[in-house]
């Protein structure tokens, strides 16, 4: 059971509304205690050890809040927040056991399934961290609470919380024995330190000594550093894992959901993450279903063009001609949109045909070659090469030069003109009830999150509307080949509503994309038609034969206001309709060593070539000339690495 003493003198009698019991401990963060809620619950109270101004403060409280939203699986949950004199506390849920680290000292360390389950129950509280965006950055045994029910990890982001109210920028945060090698050299930590430290524990707790042992901190950073670790007698399945969490490099420890499934048993599956779509294959088609609980292994790369989803990781070649005295497709009518326009918007604009600045992204071989004037550039990228710590995701900070990491098994797509960020969970635990977006600020903060569907319903591959003000979702059912989409949920992010619109009669893997001015949306049918609803689902018009869908919205470019199929003739070739007429405007042959990725501003189209062992993402003019390079790198390492890019 939990050590509680008598509260001490000069302790608290309330800590907001929360009556104290006893102190449970006091450490470096603050004090804990013990406390009654109005309602009569037992819950624990940490104060934490120092305050700051209003803007610290502020903060402290969005990476709180951000805690709480940790799902409950083998955590100690977070319930509240607020301040007492001054000082920030933390109500969370009370866990009625010893500490790992008290076990160790008083009957030293675990054995068989003991450890197993420790080992199982910690890195599943891990991933729940992990899958909310939040990075614990101080795991340790004295975090680890071994509760009847199992072990329940505690304290996950009050480091990064604790950081916020720091007078100064040159403490240390975490326990130096449990600390990876990057979070000494000023590197930010992401998830993957925390299997660092995961592994650390387990060693711990199996062998009474952490793999790079104690003493002088001098000594234990340079053994952390440049030593092997001391594994002991920790079996060949449990040792191999956590052998490779212990590596020097982040990019070669698995991720936390990885890890689990090893540890239950799976076959040590490396999944991909792509923006929700299969690979082009030569460019010639799409094939159909978003990543969802079980995922394929073979990578993707994902190339968001402006604000549509569209994968770069074929070959193909691309050039457009004018169609000239092309014949309008028949137009099946079923109404007019009728629907007041948009409030002004940002242009699309052109896009430069010159780079004039280089940004090599942190930990690759990959270049973004950039210029002031872009109309459109990266803001979010998706690191999904092999054992990268679970495809993390890194949000750019405003104007700068520079990515933070943002979290794991997420799409992130940032509004036109950067004012927020979407975030969809890539992964959907079959246990939870409901699917949701959550929307975060330029700098990664949390703003809200919005119920969208139940289960087993799900949505994924988000598309902002021109203004920033509307989320665009697909809902999909079922699994593998059975998957098929069953309508679309509008969001609007300033009520914090979520409008469900089923179509019945849906039974095709495709995406809903934007119509024009973001007034209606499109989808594509089994039979090669496209069609346009309203956005309550009232069916617009069809327009038969025209092809599969290219998941690009329907765009203002300098030819008209367009959408794109792959041509209905399975030529490979991609069709360019106007929206309102249905007449083909220009054919994109689809030649060998370009991947077509859709538009890029008002005038000019995204490529991908893809050599031997280079990679570029290209823009090509009208008439498919390369005119610029946008990115580019080594195949193996860019192939692997989404570049989402979003309208400025």
């Amino acid at each position: 059971m939990t050590r509680v003493l008598p509260p001490a003198p000069g302790d608290p009698d309330l800590i907001g509304p929360h009556r104290v019991i006893g102190r449970i401990g006091r450490g470096g963060q603050g004090t804990v205690y013990l406390a009654e809620s109005p309602a009569g619950a037992r819950v624990a109270v940490k104060v934490l050890g120092r305050g700051g101004g209003e803007q610290t403060l502020a903060r402290f409280h969005r990476e709180i809040e951000l805690a709480r939203r940790v799902e409950a699986f083998c955590t100690a949950q977070v319930l509240e927040h607020g301040e007492a004199d001054g000082m920030p506390y933390i109500v969370s849920e009370y866990v009625d056991g010893p500490s790992l680290a008290q076990v160790i000292d008083e009957r030293g360390p675990l054995r068989g399934a003991e450890l197993r389950r420790l080992a199982v129950g910690t890195v599943t509280a891990l991933a729940a961290i992990h899958r909310a965006g939040v990075v614990h950055r101080d795991f340790k045994p004295a975090n680890v609470l071994l509760a009847r029910d199992g072990p329940r990890v505690i304290d996950f982001g009050i480091s990064r919380a604790l950081d916020a109210t720091a007078t100064s920028s040159d403490h240390l945060v975490g326990t130096p024995p449990y600390m990876a090698p990057e979070q000494f050299d000023g590197r930010e930590a992401g998830p993957s330190a925390d299997l660092f430290a995961w592994a650390s524990t387990v060693v711990c707790a199996a062998t009474g000594e952490p793999p790079f042992g104690t003493g002088p901190l001098p000594a234990v950073i340079h053994r952390i550093l440049n030593a092997e670790p001391v594994l002991g007698s920790l079996d060949d399945e449990l040792r191999e894992l956590v052998g490779e969490c212990l590596a020097k490099d982040p990019r070669a420890r698995p991720a936390a959901m990885p890890a689990l499934l090893r540890l239950l048993g799976h076959p040590a599956e490396r999944p991909s993450y792509g923006t929700g779509h299969e690979a082009l294959g030569e460019g010639r088609k799409q094939a159909a279903p978003p990543p969802v609980r079980r995922r394929p292994s073979r990578p993707v790369i994902a190339v968001l063009a402006a604000l549509a989803l569209a994968a770069a990781s074929g070959a193909a070649v691309l050039a457009i001609r004018a169609a000239g005295t092309e014949e309008p497709a028949k137009v099946v009518a079923g109404g007019t949109e009728g629907t007041p326009s948009p409030p002004a918007r940002p242009a699309i604009g052109t896009m430069p045909t010159t780079s004039t600045t280089d940004l090599r992204i942190p930990g690759t071989k990959i270049t973004l070659r950039e210029n002031p004037a872009d109309t459109e550039r990266v803001t979010t990228y998706r690191d999904s090469r092999e054992r990268a710590g679970g495809a993390p995701v890194y949000l750019r900070r405003g104007d700068t030069a520079e990515f933070r990491f943002l979290g794991t098994f997420m799409t992130a797509l940032a509004a036109p003109g950067g004012a927020r960020v979407a975030v969809n969970p890539d992964y959907k635990p079959p246990q939870e009830e409901f699917d949701l977006i959550k929307v975060v600020d330029p700098a990664g903060e949390p703003e809200t999150q919005i119920r969208t569907v139940d289960t087993p319903l799900m949505t994924f591959n988000p598309h902002w509307d021109r203004n920033g003000t509307r989320i665009l979702l697909t809902i999909y059912e079922g699994l593998g080949k059975e998957q098929r989409s069953r309508g679309f949920v509008i969001v609007d992010v300033a009520s914090r509503t979520a409008r469900v619109t089923r179509m019945p009669d849906d039974d095709h893997r495709s995406d809903y994309v934007w119509g024009a001015g973001s007034a209606s949306v499109v989808h594509a049918g089994p039979d090669g038609a496209v069609r346009f609803y309203r956005l309550d689902g009232t069916l617009l018009r069809t327009v038969p034969k025209v092809g599969e869908l290219v998941r690009d919205d329907v765009r203002d470019t300098a030819i008209g206001t367009v959408f794109m199929t792959f041509c209905h003739d399975r030529s490979g070739d991609v069709c360019v309709w106007d929206a309102t007429t249905a007449t083909r405007k220009a054919v994109i042959p689809i030649r060998k060593g370009l991947t077509f990725n859709g538009w890029m501003g008002d005038r000019h189209l995204l490529g991908t070539v893809t050599e031997k062992k280079t990679m570029k993402v290209v823009l090509l003019d009208l008439r498919g000339k390369v005119v610029r390079v946008l990115a580019d790198g080594p195949t193996a390492e860019l192939g692997k690495i989404g570049l989402y890019y979003t309208l400025r």
